[in-house]
C-alpha cells in the first residue's frame, strides 16, 4: 500500500513538472500574439511633482522582440512602451519577458498588451495542489474537490445574475450549496457535518436577521459613495450577499470545530451529559472565537492598506476615509465578528442534541 501511495505521488509531481514545461512552450495554441523581449532600451522623457511633494519620472522603453507564433513567428519587431516611476497604471518590462501583443497572429501591432502569466499561475495552483496532497492525503484531495466545486457553484451564480435574476434568491441557494459541498466533502456525511451545516445556516440567519432589523429601524447605508457601481437600484441587496457569502467561512469554521470536536466527546464518551457536553463545547468555542475574529480585522485592514495609501497619496485625508470610504467594511467586520460569537452557543446546542441521539450502531454495542 505504502509503495503504491509513493508511486501516485512520483505521478503527481511528474504530472505537476510536464504542466510547468508546457506553459512555457505553448505559445502555438494562443490566437493572441506573442513576443518574448530580447533587449530593452529606455530614457526619461520628463518629470513632474506630484502630490505630497513627490516627484514622478516619466520613460519610454524601445524593447526589441521576438514573435513566437503566428504567421510572423521567428521575426524580429520593435515594440514601445511608456511607464512613470509609480507604475500605477502602467508596468516597465524586461528582458527575457513573454509578453501578449495590441494585435493578432497576422499583424502582430506594436505595443504590448500584458505580461504572459499562466506559468506563474501553473507554478502557484500546481504547488498548492501538491503541498496539500503531499501533506494531508486523502483530505488535501478533498479539499481540491470542495474548491473546484464552489468555483463551479460561483460561476453558475454569476450567470444567473448576469440574466438579471433576484440576487438575494441565488445569494441563498448559493450559501446553502457551499455549505453543503464544503462541509460533505471535508467532513464526510456524517452527524457532525449535518450540525455544522444547520448551525452554520442558522447563525446566518440569525446575524442576517440583525442586520436587517437595525437597517430598518436606524436607517439604512449611505451607499451613494460606493464606487463603480452603474446602478443603485441594488446596492442594498448586493451589500446583503457580501456580507453573507464573507461571513460563511469564519462562522463555517467556528461550527465544524465544536461539532467535531463534541462528537468526538461523545465517541470517547457515550455516557457524558449534554450539560458537560456543552460546557466542553463552550470552552472549546471560547479558545477560538479570539483568533477568528482578529483573522477578520487583519483581512479586512490588509484589504484597504492599498485604497488608503492610493487616495491619501491624492491629498484624500485619512479621517475622511475613515468617515466616508469604509463604514461598509466596518459594518462588515462588526456583522461577521457578532455571526463569530453567535456561533458558538448555536453550534454548542445543535451539536450537543444531535450527537446524543441513539443510533442504531451504538445501541447494538450496548
Amino acid at each position: 500500500m505504502k509503495f503504491c501511495l509513493s508511486h501516485k505521488k512520483y505521478l503527481l509531481a511528474g504530472i505537476y513538472i510536464i504542466c510547468v514545461i508546457f506553459t512555457c512552450f505553448n505559445a502555438r495554441f494562443y490566437n493572441t500574439p506573442l513576443a518574448k523581449i530580447c533587449s530593452v532600451s529606455e530614457k526619461e522623457t520628463m518629470s513632474r511633482e506630484g502630490t505630497r511633494d513627490a516627484e514622478e519620472h516619466y520613460y519610454t522603453q524601445e524593447i526589441t522582440a521576438r514573435i513566437l507564433n503566428g504567421a510572423h513567428k521567428g521575426k524580429e519587431v520593435t515594440l514601445s512602451n511608456e511607464y512613470t516611476s509609480s507604475q500605477v497604471q502602467t508596468q516597465k518590462y524586461h528582458k527575457g519577458d513573454t509578453v501578449l501583443l495590441n494585435g493578432s497572429k497576422d499583424r502582430p501591432g506594436r505595443t504590448i498588451r500584458s505580461v504572459k502569466r499562466d506559468s506563474y499561475l501553473v507554478v502557484m495552483g500546481g504547488a498548492l495542489i501538491l503541498l496539500l496532497i503531499y501533506i494531508t492525503g486523502k483530505q488535501g484531495f478533498y479539499t481540491i474537490i470542495s474548491v473546484i466545486l464552489n468555483t463551479l457553484i460561483f460561476m453558475y451564480g454569476f450567470q444567473f445574475l448576469e440574466d438579471g435574476k433576484n440576487i438575494l434568491k441565488i445569494c441563498n441557494v448559493i450559501v446553502l450549496l457551499f455549505s453543503l459541498t464544503t462541509l460533505i466533502c471535508l467532513n464526510g456525511i456524517h452527524r457532525k457535518t449535518w450540525a455544522s451545516v444547520l448551525s452554520t445556516l442558522c447563525v446566518l440567519f440569525l446575524i442576517m436577521t440583525l442586520f436587517d432589523i437595525s437597517a430598518h429601524r436606524y436607517g439604512d447605508l449611505d451607499y451613494s459613495n460606493l464606487e463603480y457601481l452603474g446602478s443603485m437600484s441594488n446596492s442594498a441587496d448586493i451589500f446583503w450577499m457580501d456580507i453573507m457569502l464573507t461571513g460563511l467561512g469564519a462562522i463555517m469554521d467556528v461550527t465544524v470545530t465544536i461539532s467535531a470536536a463534541t462528537g468526538e466527546i461523545v465517541r470517547k464518551n457515550p455516557s457524558v451529559s449534554i450539560r458537560k457536553l456543552i460546557h466542553s463545547g463552550r470552552e472549546i468555542g471560547y479558545d477560538i472565537m479570539g483568533t477568528m475574529i482578529n483573522v477578520l480585522l487583519f483581512v479586512l485592514a490588509s484589504g484597504m492598506i492599498p485604497m488608503f495609501i492610493l487616495k491619501m497619496n491624492n491629498e484624500i485625508r485619512f479621517i475622511t476615509l475613515v468617515r466616508y470610504h469604509i463604514p461598509y467594511d466596518i459594518c462588515r467586520f462588526l456583522i461577521e465578528s457578532i455571526g463569530i460569537v453567535l456561533a458558538i452557543p448555536v453550534s454548542v446546542l445543535i451539536a450537543s442534541m444531535i450527537m446524543k441521539i441513539p443510533s442504531p450502531k451504538r445501541s447494538g454495542k450496548k
